[in-house]
């Protein structure tokens, strides 16, 4: 019998909060005004143009994280290309997302709002990779036969905190050479060591990237709390997986957004998906790893039971780290897609060992949160239940009414009113969100 037809009649009751507290969060935040503007500034600041050939055919690669005002950053970049001469086209910069194939990943840019017209420029995309070199005593490097054509390519990429690893350097462009260059390939290459690999291996590939290929650096946006672009670098090949992008790094990790409380015993997610985090889900904001051999001592919130109730339209099916969770909806395991959730994990090695379980599934939303507060080991009058759209968006969020005096006590915290906790007669939620 199939799984939706064994839960149909699952009920494990237990009584949920009548109201929510609709709290916000403010955190100190600056912000790029004029995006293309401050792309081009940092494009003429680098002197990269006086190391690139007059006339020279530039791939501009872009990943496939949901990178704030990526379209814009492209599209200026680009810009920039043109008016001084050169000849600019946009590829995918993305390891095994898009079910690993050419035009699953340019869907995937498409989805983002990276397009030919968009961007004002070709995007071309293959699987086809060339090896480039090999790090003494690690693994093979690869690079993209699209990007490698071109005279030069340069990267966009974001520079964050990780989200399976902790170092030096994390997610950024001496990974997004890696993976992004090296494609499916050098992604399952790279992830096969775990963690450590990238730990050890990120600062010299990224000198065998500047010696043996033609990228000539990466634009560099860090977000601030708000998935809002905070800051526009651009590192040249020579600076990538050095002190400066370790410095912005650590800017990065300083303007993060967190969720305000020392423990949570439910922790309600709306959706998740690819294009929120490689994740599906920011383990620096949910706390959980979930990395055989790899101890739970990441974030900062002792997080009991995690629900997750839909994904995000833009992950395609993708729930690489669903396993995050405990407690999901059928909703969300009807949209799976298995093939490009498999080829994710196992490209992504001991990382996706655990991330790509099917949690507890229910037939409702109100049922998964029955679950969770049965699972969570306290009184559910007593039960510390936050929810949040999303792990980008943790600055307005919902609270259980038994963190009033906490929430009152914060001095980031504000409560904006309280809404009741309504389900349609199916069982899914239609207050404090309005969900289809």
């Amino acid at each position: 019998m199939r799984l939706m037809e064994q839960i149909q009649e699952l009920d494990f009751p237990a009584p949920l909060p009548p109201s929510v507290l609709h709290v916000r969060q403010t955190f100190d935040a600056q912000k790029v005004e004029d995006i293309p503007d401050r792309v081009r500034a940092a494009w003429t600041e680098s002197g990269v143009r006086d190391r690139m050939r007059p006339g020279a055919v530039v791939g501009i690669g872009v990943g496939s994280r949901g990178i704030a005002n990526i379209p814009a950053l492209a599209r200026a970049s680009a810009d920039w290309l043109r008016a001084a001469g050169f000849k600019p086209f946009a590829f995918p910069a993305m390891g095994s997302h898009g079910g690993a194939t050419a035009d699953g990943q340019k869907d995937m840019l498409a989805q983002l709002g990276v397009t030919a017209e968009s961007v004002g420029c070709e995007i071309r995309a293959t699987m086809d990779v060339q090896p480039i070199g090999a790090i003494e005593g690690g693994p093979t490097l690869y690079q993209g036969a699209e990007s490698r054509a071109a005279d030069h390519c340069v990267l966009i990429s974001r520079i964050k905190p990780h989200t399976d690893f902790r170092g030096r350097l994390e997610s950024g462009p001496s990974k997004m050479a890696v993976i992004g260059l090296g494609k499916q390939h050098g992604a399952s290459v790279m992830h096969a060591g775990g963690g450590a690999n990238f730990q050890r291996y990120l600062a010299p590939a990224a000198r065998i990237y500047e010696r043996e290929t033609n990228l000539i650096g990466a634009l560099c946006p860090i977000e601030n709390a708000y998935d809002d672009t905070a800051r526009i670098e651009f590192l040249t090949a020579d600076e990538i997986g050095r002190e400066r992008e370790e410095r912005l790094l650590a800017e990065a990790k300083a303007l993060m957004a967190s969720l305000p409380f020392d423990a949570i015993d439910v922790l309600v997610v709306k959706e998740m998906g690819k294009n929120i985090s490689g994740t599906g889900m920011d383990t620096n904001i949910v706390s959980r790893l979930m990395i055989p051999r790899q101890p739970e001592n990441f974030g900062n919130v002792d997080v009991g039971v995690i629900t997750v109730l839909d994904l995000t339209e833009e992950t395609h099916g993708n729930v690489a780290g669903l396993g995050l969770a405990n407690v999901t909806t059928a909703r969300v395991a009807e949209k799976i897609d298995w093939v490009a959730t498999y080829t994710n994990a196992v490209t992504s090695g001991i990382f996706g060992m655990y991330r790509v379980s099917l949690p507890i599934t229910m037939p409702s939303d109100e049922k998964s949160l029955h679950v969770a507060l049965r699972g969570c080991a306290r009184p559910p009058a007593e039960a510390r239940m936050v929810f949040i759209r999303n792990t980008l968006f943790v600055d307005d969020f919902f609270a259980s009414p038994c963190l009033r005096e906490e929430i009152e006590a914060h001095p980031r915290l504000s409560i904006a009113g309280e809404r009741p906790l309504a389900f349609s007669e199916p069982g899914v939620m239609t207050s404090p969100w309005q969900l289809p």
